[in-house]
């Protein structure tokens, strides 16, 4: 784990997604575990699902909303730059080179994190759209 110790064991993150495919939001998920002493956020429960890929239903997402693509926004303290079409197609092109997260960060000046929690999103949204694609006639 990049950054440093585990706050869930393996068993606690195969619950958690469960529990986000149930259709547990991620603020019920984190409560479920601070009520058994385990100190997480949120935002740790929306990471985790987002890079494990547990999703809600279908009948429970919402529109997704996201800045403009290429420009800068900021989060918590820092500010982060959006990922453009080009981003995203050089990103995919070194991920199936076979580069780590850490090559493909160097080569898109990101951090390796931003590279991760990028392929998780980018996979998601595919699955999202071929989950789409089975339900039209």
């Amino acid at each position: 784990m990049m950054g440093g110790k585990r706050i869930l064991d393996d068993a606690q993150v195969d619950e958690a997604c469960a529990l986000r495919e149930r259709g547990y939001s991620c603020e019920r998920i984190a409560r479920h575990f601070q009520a058994r002493g385990i100190a997480i956020t949120r935002g740790s429960i929306a990471w985790l699902c987002l890079v494990n890929g547990a999703d809600l239903p279908p009948h429970l997402r919402r529109p997704q909303t996201a800045p403009a693509p290429g420009i800068a926004v900021k989060r918590g303290g820092h500010v982060m730059r959006t990922f453009t079409a080009e981003d995203d197609r050089r990103l995919l092109a070194l991920e199936a080179a076979g580069l780590n997260y850490s090559e493909i960060a160097r080569n898109l000046d990101r951090k390796p994190n931003s590279i991760r929690g990028r392929l998780a999103t980018l996979a998601r949204n595919q699955a999202r759209a071929d989950c789409l694609e089975r339900t039209l006639p």
